[in-house]
């Protein structure tokens, strides 16, 4: 389905400089609907780039998540290692909120919108890898 939506994202992107072309070769004086074509053409080959990325970044994660899953089910850390772990941990919290108020910073700065909601919808996920992060310190303090 993500290959799908790369092909629409690309005929979109065509028609739309298509269409840019057909009115200036005909002369056609409408400055406001040249406007608005290029408006969507721009966040059409935005959206383009971003599902290309959501692809390769799907794919990828496949590809790791056997790998990691294993690691952690045979983790069976000693109190020692407990200890390593929480302060990991503790240390990448600190990580976490940098990244949460960059993406807030980052959304209010952003000129298009799909790419604000983007920005925002990446700092509510780090907010979340932040609550997972605070559950494993406490699960490991114990």
């Amino acid at each position: 389905m993500i290959r799908k939506s790369i092909e629409i994202e690309e005929n979109a992107v065509n028609s739309y400089l298509h269409a840019i072309r057909i009115l200036r070769l005909q002369g056609v004086e409408m400055v406001d609907l040249e406007k608005v074509i290029k408006k969507v053409a721009i966040e059409t080959l935005i959206h383009r780039e971003l599902v290309k990325a959501l692809l390769r970044a799907y794919e990828e994660s496949l590809k790791k998540e056997s790998e990691v899953m294993k690691e952690i089910e045979e983790l069976k850390p000693s109190a020692r290692e407990k200890m390593i772990i929480v302060k990991l941990l503790k240390d990448h919290l600190a990580i976490e909120s940098e990244m949460i108020s960059i993406y807030r910073k980052l959304a209010q700065e952003l000129q298009y919108p799909v790419l604000r909601e983007l920005a925002e919808s990446l700092a509510r996920n780090e907010e979340e890898h932040h609550r997972v992060l605070t559950s494993l310190i406490e699960k490991y303090e114990k």
